[in-house]
């Protein structure tokens, strides 16, 4: 009996999907696929009915969803439970995407030399994973992008930016305070892998579609600090959030908000609600009063000329 066959399985058994169900468990399809097929032949009978059009579930299949639910969420819950209680013996974890990992907690080293917080250590974490690991209770704090509403994990906005267009200083562009999509139909547009965030990258890709972009004209990069070296290098214009521009040092690299993304990026903290408990509060307040100094205005060149 294999606890994470039976999770694949009950993905599929409530999504009637596979890659929706490898996306939620955040697996290669291949993987939830295996996984049933292992489960199918240890069990001697077909859980799941796949054609061209449909996936659905046997009678056995049905049945056994219907035995195997309660039991694992009951495991689920008290794993998450005593993970939970014991954040007040153990160091705290944050987990951060890689760019706000870099911004800010070399900050929350500093800030902590100056007031007593709890020990805790980093994991570094894309948004998507920081979601489920921190309901999974893994994770004690998550440090993310804007993150969309979850059961089991409460959200504290501490800042909202717009997102922008990474220039070369010499590029027509820089000279404007501002930048629209639009400007950039003509343009290979690089940015970061839309997987990190969906949320971000959907909200990205209807403003896409409204300036008529088309998707060739867009590059994915590994990483931020990529993206602005290919900037600097190959002329092609980066769309990144804006405290991108807090973390380069590069006097060949300047950005400009864009103005045709209506919705603004945010930085959050996320928890699990039982999980506040007194001793994280102090690691909470630290990195709100981090994020509420960020000044974002000489960086983001709001007075129309170029960042020298």
């Amino acid at each position: 009996m294999n606890l994470r066959q039976m999770e694949c399985f009950l993905a599929v058994a409530d999504e009637l999907h596979f890659r929706r169900a490898a996306e939620r468990l955040m697996l290669a399809p291949a993987s939830v696929s295996e996984a049933i097929a292992t489960l199918e032949r240890s069990l001697g009978g077909r859980l799941v009915e796949r054609s061209s059009r449909r996936v659905s579930l046997t009678p056995l299949g049905a049945e056994f969803a219907a035995a195997i639910r309660q039991p694992i969420e009951d495991l689920h819950r008290a794993h998450r439970t005593a993970r939970l209680r014991s954040v007040r013996h153990r160091d705290v974890v944050i987990a951060h995407t890689p760019e706000l990992g870099q911004l800010v907690l070399p900050r929350l080293v500093e800030f902590g030399a100056g007031v007593s917080l709890p020990a805790w250590r980093p994991v570094p974490m894309h948004t998507p994973q920081q979601l489920l690991a921190v309901a999974d209770g893994e994770v004690d704090i998550g440090l993310c992008w804007s993150a969309p509403e979850q059961p089991a994990v409460t959200s504290l906005v501490l800042g909202e930016y717009p997102l922008v267009a990474v220039l070369r200083a010499t590029d027509p562009l820089a000279a404007s305070a501002e930048v629209s999509l639009t400007q950039l139909r003509s343009r290979q547009i690089l940015v970061t892998p839309g997987a990190n965030n969906p949320y971000l990258e959907s909200q990205f890709r209807a403003g896409v579609v409204r300036a008529g972009i088309h998707r060739t004209q867009i590059e994915e990069v590994a990483r931020y600090d990529e993206l602005v070296v290919h900037v600097a290098t190959r002329g092609h214009v980066g769309v990144h959030p804006g405290p991108i521009a807090l973390a380069s040092p590069m006097a060949a690299v300047v950005f400009r908000p864009i103005t045709d993304v209506p919705d603004l990026v945010q930085i959050c903290i996320i928890s699990h609600p039982e999980a506040r408990f007194p001793s994280i509060e102090p690691l909470v307040r630290s990195l709100s009063t981090i994020v509420e100094a960020f000044d974002l205005g000489a960086a983001l060149g709001r007075t129309g000329q170029p960042t020298p």
